[in-house]
């Protein structure tokens, strides 16, 4: 048997091999390149896009309790009301519970005496909404749902238990709590902003009732004094923790009742369907991310491929 020496690869074929090892490693890196990058772009787009879709739901939501509350004949709305106000001419005097304060087990307390009562007042078809809160100075326009739960205060603004109901009359005096500083929503982030002499409104019952801030105060969690009722007076106060992420004090912002723009305290009047959140500018950004991370993942012509010889070159040429 004759051993016949093999030739050695063509030099095009190792010059091919050698961009093809180049190829893989270039596109690792460029696909951890763009995961990174794609990774980074969501997590400084996410409390927009976040936020974006909470203000389409709480949107959602206000626009369905105008709806409800448009259906409901004058007839009903005056008994709501009327039935509201009878609620908190019983309320008994004394300090409110703080809505954030936590039991000894980690879970919000609860007060179960006249619970089933308290739910039952202002409800308008199937909404959990009893009211609607807008605060033109910083952008909110938020439903207000019975009680300070963790899940109602997630969803927008909670109604402390015990408060007077917010449908307005003398010697009233409703607390309204939201959060501050979540990352998925608004809500009260903003309240600090807010100065004497500012106004809100809260449309209950085809009722607007406007309030013009006379007093913020800072105040320790089981200090209670500033929430009492007050003969005579009829005051709504904001409520939330503050400072944002350390939640030590609490933040107070009340206001007192005005006639309303058009000079009736107590108006019929057919609320305004929410605000659209508008076009999500953050959704921009997120196909910008992508496409470039796309780009950067693809495979493409690199200095490797440019060095291996062409398809029809022939060794020793």
């Amino acid at each position: 048997m004759t051993l016949t020496a093999q030739p050695p690869p063509p030099a095009r074929t190792r010059a091919a091999a050698r961009a093809a090892r180049v190829r893989r490693r270039f596109s690792v890196a460029h696909g951890v390149a763009a995961v990174v990058l794609v990774l980074g772009a969501g997590t400084m787009l996410y409390p927009s896009a976040a936020a974006w879709f909470s203000d389409r739901a709480h949107a959602t939501e206000v626009s369905g309790y105008v709806s409800d509350v448009d259906a409901a004949g004058d007839s009903a709305l005056t008994r709501a009301v009327d039935a509201a106000q009878d609620y908190n001419a019983r309320l008994p005097e004394g300090p409110l519970r703080d809505p954030f304060l936590l039991t000894s087990d980690g879970t919000a307390a609860s007060v179960e005496e006249g619970r089933d009562e308290y739910l039952s007042l202002l409800r308008f078809g199937d909404s959990p909404t009893m009211a609607r809160l807008r605060i033109p100075e910083i952008g909110v326009d938020l439903p207000i749902a019975h009680g300070t739960d963790a899940d109602t205060l997630a969803r927008g603004v909670g109604h402390l238990y015990g408060s007077s109901l917010p449908v307005g009359g003398r010697g009233s005096h409703a607390v309204l709590s939201g959060h501050s500083g979540l990352p998925e929503a608004t809500l009260f982030t903003h309240l600090n902003e807010l100065e004497a002499g500012d106004t809100f409104a809260i449309d209950v019952a085809g009722r607007t009732l406007t309030y013009r801030i006379d007093q913020i105060l800072t105040v320790d969690p089981r200090d209670g004094d500033a929430l009492r009722r007050v003969p005579g007076r009829d005051y709504v106060t904001l409520l939330t923790c503050t400072p944002i992420g350390v939640n030590t004090h609490r933040l107070l912002v009340r206001g007192e009742r005005v006639a309303d723009a058009r000079g009736d305290t107590a108006a019929r009047a057919l609320a305004p369907q929410a605000a659209d959140p508008g076009l999500p500018w953050w959704a921009l950004g997120a196909a910008a991310a992508l496409s470039v991370g796309t780009a950067v993942a693809w495979p493409r012509r690199t200095r490797a491929d440019a060095l291996a010889p062409a398809h029809g070159d022939r060794p020793g040429e």
